[in-house]
């Protein structure tokens, strides 16, 4: 019986949680058909079946599993009737039982058979029976227990795991809303909706201890779990990795001037962006300068066979950050960077990535030019050697022929994990993405 793992979503992932399982231990399951929903540092993802049979849980909505922990089977399709369907984790026991209900002669029992462990629940009840019993008026109301669509048992407000802590988190009142799930939960999609009007009062802030002058008012806000995992991730890059910074200005006219005219007469470059145009320079700078596709671990280089080149862009809501991954970049033309960084950067921010979206990167780049910046430096994504942070397109005088005239810049500068490699290449690697985009025309070649 294959064991179904918990995949790695991303190159930060360390665990993932079942959000949803979207079928139970019994059910008849054909290969292709979604499974979970599972959420991981970064995104939430659908799980697929990759064959038919029958499905055996393993490991419960909502609780952690390890990347490559069993967290599902898929036995043969007929073998329903040979093992009863678990609400959760399969185990040996009821199958041993069935020997010593046979030959008409009760074996003894020295001990009830132990519980499966994803029936804790059932025992609370028994351990909390233990203290001395209590007067109806000390008499806590009974605990509520979670559903397995996420619904807390004698309540009114029915919603999935991931959208009770999306509530918490963005402060939403979950019984304000109205679901658009099955039978009216509540899920991811509504709270998010619901984000930009949750009240004010939700806000937690942090009061002054006691003794303390009373100063301005803070507002305290946990961070999601990507956020906490950007946090740690940068801390140990700016403080493991020894970096420098090269940077260059580049004339792109005729790079916008391509642009355009690619936009107005090439089926599918509709919306072929500047990104694109970097991506492209940067994937066949790197197979010319393969040192800067590398990285350093355990005391030796990495030489990267593939050029994959990650995106570094802000999430649909809140503050974070994504780096969608556009695979093999450097055997694609423009209109397929073009086609496919928009799709994996709108399932990165939808939350809906396929597995791979965002692994594998072994270079990125980060463009805030779209926001007016000028100039800026990027922190490095470990186990990448460098990163290329992009400026804004200005017009600015320019001397061009002993002429001044008018002229589009831009300018790069790239981060470089001098363990990796020195300013040297780093120049020539520049002065390389420099020359392509100021003859774009280079890049519409396609190399063997």
């Amino acid at each position: 019986m294959p064991d179904i793992n918990m995949p790695k979503l991303s190159d930060t992932m360390e665990e993932g949680t079942i959000v949803e399982w979207k079928k139970k231990s019994g059910d008849q399951v054909k290969a292709g058909e979604v499974l979970a929903e599972v959420e991981s540092d970064k995104a939430t993802f659908d799980l697929e079946a990759e064959s038919d049979g029958v499905l055996q849980i393993l490991v419960e909505q909502g609780v952690p599993a390890k990347i490559g922990a069993p967290i599902a089977k898929i036995g043969e399709a007929g073998a329903q009737a040979k093992s009863e369907p678990a609400p959760a984790k399969s185990e040996p026991a009821p199958a041993k039982q069935a020997p010593a209900q046979k030959g008409g002669v009760a074996e003894p029992k020295p001990k009830e058979p132990e519980t499966p462990a994803t029936m804790a629940e059932e025992r609370e009840p028994a351990q909390e029976s233990s203290p001395p019993p209590e007067s109806p008026a000390e008499k806590p109301a009974p605990p509520r227990e979670e559903s397995q669509d996420g619904q807390q048992q004698g309540a009114e407000v029915r919603a999935s795991p991931l959208a009770r802590r999306l509530a918490e988190e963005m402060g939403v009142d979950l019984s304000s809303l109205k679901g658009s799930g099955p039978d009216g939960r509540i899920v991811k999609e509504d709270v998010i909706a619901a984000g930009g009007t949750r009240p004010k009062a939700d806000r937690r802030r942090a009061q002054p201890a006691a003794g303390q002058a009373a100063g301005p008012e803070v507002e305290v806000v946990e961070p999601s779990r990507m956020q906490a995992t950007i946090a740690r991730r940068m801390a140990e890059a700016k403080s493991t990795i020894p970096e420098f910074q090269v940077t260059v200005e580049a004339r792109v006219d005729l790079a916008v001037s391509l642009r355009q005219q690619l936009k107005d007469s090439v089926p599918g470059a509709e919306k072929v962006t500047m990104t694109d145009f970097l991506v492209r320079a940067c994937a066949l700078a790197l197979r010319k300068f393969p040192e800067v596709n590398s990285s350093w671990v355990e005391g030796r280089f990495q030489r990267k066979r593939s050029v994959n080149i990650g995106l570094a862009v802000a999430p649909s809501q809140g503050m974070g950050l994504l780096v969608p991954v556009v695979h093999d970049a450097d055997i694609k033309d423009l209109v397929q960077i073009s086609i496919e960084s928009r799709q994996v950067i709108e399932r990165a921010r939808s939350g809906r990535v396929n597995e791979g979206d965002l692994t594998g990167a072994t270079f990125s780049i980060s463009n805030l030019g779209m926001y007016g910046v000028d100039e800026f430096t990027a922190i490095i994504n470990p186990p990448e050697a460098a990163i290329l942070a992009v400026g804004a397109i200005k017009d600015v005088p320019v001397v061009e022929d002993a002429r001044i005239v008018a002229g589009k810049v831009m300018r790069m500068t790239l981060s470089v994990d001098h363990r990796v490699f020195y300013g040297a290449t780093a120049a020539q690697f520049m002065a390389e993405v420099k020359r392509l985009l100021e003859n774009p025309v280079t890049l519409l070649i396609s190399l063997p």
